[in-house]
C-alpha cells in the first residue's frame, strides 16, 4: 500500500516513473485518498492553542464540536460508518442464496415508506403495514384497527372469543419475536428461559410509544393504557409482589417447570409453527433456565386480564418491528452476512482473500504470539489436540478457514434457506419468515458465541471487519481501534499485581501533584477508574508496539513518514491522536482524565512529544512504565 502511496506523492512532486499501469495508478490514488481524508480530519479536530504536554485530551479534541457538521460522523463511529456504506453499496451484488435473501430484505426495509410520485394512495402507517403483511394479524384486521383496547371496547367487540393472546404470542415467538417467554435452540437442545430484557419503559415512555395510535382519542386513554402495561411488565419482571398464595408457588425450589394449561397450550402452538417431528421433540434435551422467574411471570399472566396481555404483546410487536435503522438487519442476520463476505465475491475487485488473510496474520502477529504462549490448547477447541498439531492449527488463517468450513458451510446454509419464499414488497412478513428459518436452523446447528473473545467466531468477525477497514481507512486507524480493542477485550495483559501497583502509584501521584487549577488532570481516581485506566494503557501500548512492528517490516516505511510529515505528524505521534479522538465528546469528565493519565505515564508519549520536565503531562515518576 505504501509503495503506491509513495508513487503518487513522487509523481505529484515531479518525479518520473514510466512503468506503471492504469490499475496501479488508480490503486495509488485510492490509498492516498484514504490517508488524506483521515489525516485532514485528525488535524482539523486538534486545538493547536493548547499544548499537548499541558492537556493532551483538550489538545487532541479541542476543535471537535466546531468540526462536526450535521452530517459529520465522529471518529468513534468511523468503522461502523464504513461497514454500513459497504453493505449499502454491495447488498445488491450478493451472490449466495442466504446473502440474496438478506440483500432483498434490506432493500424492502429501505422502501417501506417510499411512495411513487404518481400514487394517489396515502402512505400507510407502521401499524397499518403490520396488519396488512403479518399472517397472524391478517384474519383480525378489522378488530385490530381499534387497538389498543380499553375494557369497554374489548367487551363490546367480544374479543375474548376472537383474540387469543397465547396463540398470538406463541406464533410470534416461533417467528423469532418472543414477547412473554424465550424459547431457543442449540444442536438438538431446547432451552426455555424468562425474557431476559422484558421491555418496560416508564409511564411516559409507554404513552410516547402509542402517541401516533392514540392521537385522536381522549388524553386519559393513554394514561390508563400506560398504567396497565407498566403494571403487567413490572409484575412479570418480579418488581411487584404477588398475593400470598401465588407467592408461595413462585418461590418453589423445584428446578422443573410446571406446565399449567396456559404454558402447555403455548408450547403446543409454538412447536406446531416450527414443524418439529415427534421424534425430534422426544430426542431433544429440554433445559429450563431460572424456573422461579418463569413461574413468577406466568402466575402474573394468569391473574391478568387477557385484554391487557394482548395489548402488551401487540405493543411489543409494534416496537420491535419499528426498524428505524435498516442496517440492524446485518447484525440480526450476521451469520448470513458473514457467509456472503467469506465467499469474497464483493471483496474480490479490490482485495484477494489470501492477501487479506496474510495481512491479518501480519497485523495480529504479536497478539497471536502472546495468546499462544498464554492459553492452553483446550481454550481454543474445548479438547486437547496432539502436541504436533498445536503449532500449525493455531495459525490464524488455518483457524479461520477451519471455523468457516463448518459454521459458514455454503451447502448447508443454502439448503436450509432455500425453503424461505419471500413475497415481493412485504418487508414485515419476509422478515418474520427469515427469523423463523434462522430459529429453526439453530436447532440443528451448534451454538457459537460470536462475542466470546476466546472463540474462532470472534476472530472471523474481527478479520472481516479488518478487511473492510483496509478498504476505507489507513492502517494506523486499525491499530487505534480494532487492534487496541483486541488487546483490551482479550485481557491477556492484565494481572492483579499490575493493577494494585497502578492503584498505589496513581494515588501517590494525585497526592503529590494535585493542583486546583488543573484539577481534572491529577484528581483522585476511583478503584473502578484505575482498573479502566490500567486496561486501556496496557492495551494501547501493545497496539502502539504492533504498529511499530508493522512499520519495521515495511520496506517503504519512509512513504508513511513522508505523508504523515506533510500533515505535521509522524509515526511516533499519530497513534496517540488516533486513539484519543475515538473518545472525543464522549463523557469528557470521565474519559479525559483516564486518557491523560494513561498517556503521561508512558515513556513513549514523552519521547513522541518531548515534554519539558515541568510540563503537566510529564510527572516526575511514571506509573506502569515497567509493568
Amino acid at each position: 500500500m505504501l509503495l503506491w502511496l509513495l508513487f503518487v506523492l513522487l509523481v505529484a512532486s515531479g518525479s518520473s516513473i514510466e512503468a506503471t499501469t492504469t490499475e496501479e495508478t488508480e490503486t495509488a490514488q485510492f490509498f492516498t485518498q484514504l490517508y488524506k481524508s483521515n489525516l485532514q480530519q485528525m488535524v482539523a479536530i486538534r486545538n493547536e492553542s493548547i499544548e499537548p504536554c499541558v492537556d493532551f485530551y483538550a489538545h487532541a479534541c479541542g476543535q471537535f464540536e466546531q468540526q462536526q457538521s450535521e452530517d459529520a460522523v465522529p471518529p468513534y463511529l468511523y468503522n461502523l460508518q464504513d461497514r454500513m456504506e459497504f453493505f449499502e453499496a454491495q447488498h445488491g451484488s450478493f451472490q449466495t442464496l442466504p446473502g440474496k435473501l438478506l440483500g432483498q430484505l434490506y432493500s424492502e426495509c429501505k422502501q417501506r415508506n417510499v411512495q411513487h410520485v404518481l400514487s394517489v394512495q396515502p402512505v400507510l402507517t407502521h401499524w397499518q403495514q403490520l396488519l396488512l403483511q403479518l399472517p397472524m394479524l391478517q384474519p383480525h384486521q378489522e378488530q385490530l384497527q381499534a387497538w389498543p383496547y380499553l375494557r369497554h371496547q374489548w367487551r363490546r367487540r367480544h374479543l375474548d372469543e376472537q383474540l387469543n393472546w397465547i396463540e398470538l404470542s406463541a406464533q410470534l415467538a416461533a417467528h423469532g419475536l418472543p414477547t412473554l417467554l424465550h424459547i431457543y435452540f442449540a444442536a438438538g437442545t431446547i432451552y426455555v428461559a424468562p425474557m431476559a430484557e422484558l421491555p418496560c419503559p416508564t409511564l411516559q415512555g409507554f404513552r410516547d410509544s402509542m402517541a401516533t395510535l392514540l392521537k385522536d382519542r381522549n388524553e386519559q386513554v393513554s394514561h390508563v393504557l400506560a398504567h396497565e402495561l407498566r403494571m403487567l411488565c413490572r409484575g412479570m419482571r418480579g418488581e411487584l409482589p404477588l398475593g400470598q398464595s401465588l407467592g408461595n408457588d413462585a418461590s418453589s425450589s423445584s428446578d422443573a417447570l410446571k406446565l399449567d394449561d396456559n404454558t402447555l397450550d403455548y408450547f403446543q402452538r409454538f412447536f406446531a409453527q416450527l414443524n418439529f417431528t415427534p421424534e425430534q421433540l422426544t430426542a431433544a434435551r429440554k433445559l429450563s433456565l431460572d424456573v422461579a422467574a418463569i413461574t413468577q411471570a406466568w402466575l402474573v399472566l394468569r391473574q391478568t386480564e387477557p385484554r391487557i396481555i394482548t395489548n402488551y404483546v401487540l405493543w411489543q410487536l409494534q416496537q420491535k418491528l419499528a426498524y428505524h435503522d435498516c442496517f440492524q438487519l446485518s447484525k440480526e442476520f450476521e451469520r448470513l452476512l458473514h457467509l456472503e463476505y467469506w465467499q469474497w465475491h464483493v471483496f474480490a475487485p479490490k482485495l484477494q482473500r489470501n492477501v487479506a488473510l496474510a495481512m491479518y496474520q501480519l497485523h495480529t502477529t504479536r497478539f497471536q504470539t502472546r495468546r499462544r504462549s498464554q492459553l492452553s490448547r483446550r481454550d481454543w477447541y474445548g479438547y486437547l489436540l496432539p502436541k504436533q498439531l498445536e503449532q500449525q492449527e493455531l495459525q490464524i488463517a488455518r483457524l479461520l478457514q477451519a471455523h468457516a468450513q463448518h459454521y459458514l458451510n455454503l451447502t448447508e446454509l443454502t439448503l436450509h434457506y432455500s425453503q424461505v419464499q419471500f413475497t415481493a414488497g412485504s418487508f414485515y412478513s419476509n422478515l418474520l419468515r427469515l427469523r423463523r428459518a434462522q430459529l429453526r436452523h439453530s436447532f440443528e446447528s451448534p451454538f457459537v458465541d460470536e462475542e466470546d473473545v476466546q472463540q474462532p467466531a470472534y476472530f472471523l468477525r474481527h478479520f472481516l471487519h479488518f478487511a473492510l477497514l483496509t478498504l476505507h481507512r489507513p492502517i494506523y486507524h486499525y491499530y487505534a481501534t480494532q487492534g487496541l480493542e483486541l488487546w483490551q477485550l482479550s485481557r491477556l495483559l492484565l494481572d492483579t499485581d499490575g493493577y494494585y501497583t497502578a492503584l498505589d502509584c496513581l494515588q501517590q501521584q494525585s497526592q503529590q501533584l494535585y493542583d486546583p487549577s488543573s484539577a481534572a488532570l491529577y484528581r483522585q481516581l476511583s478503584s473502578h477508574e484505575v482498573s479502566a485506566f490500567y486496561g486501556f494503557q496496557r492495551a494501547f501500548l501493545a497496539a502502539l508496539r504492533d504498529y511499530h512492528f508493522w512499520l519495521a517490516g515495511e520496506r517503504f516505511l519512509f512513504a508513511e513518514q513522508f505523508v504523515l510529515q506533510y500533515f505535521g505528524l509522524d509515526e511516533q505521534r499519530v497513534l496517540f491522536y488516533a486513539a484519543a479522538q475515538q473518545l472525543c465528546n464522549r463523557q469528557d469528565e470521565i474519559l479525559a482524565p483516564r486518557l491523560n493519565r494513561a498517556f503521561m505515564n508512558t515513556l513513549e508519549f514523552q519521547e513522541a512529544f518531548k515534554c519539558d520536565a515541568q510540563a503537566p503531562m510529564n510527572p516526575p515518576a511514571k506509573c506502569l512504565v515497567n509493568c
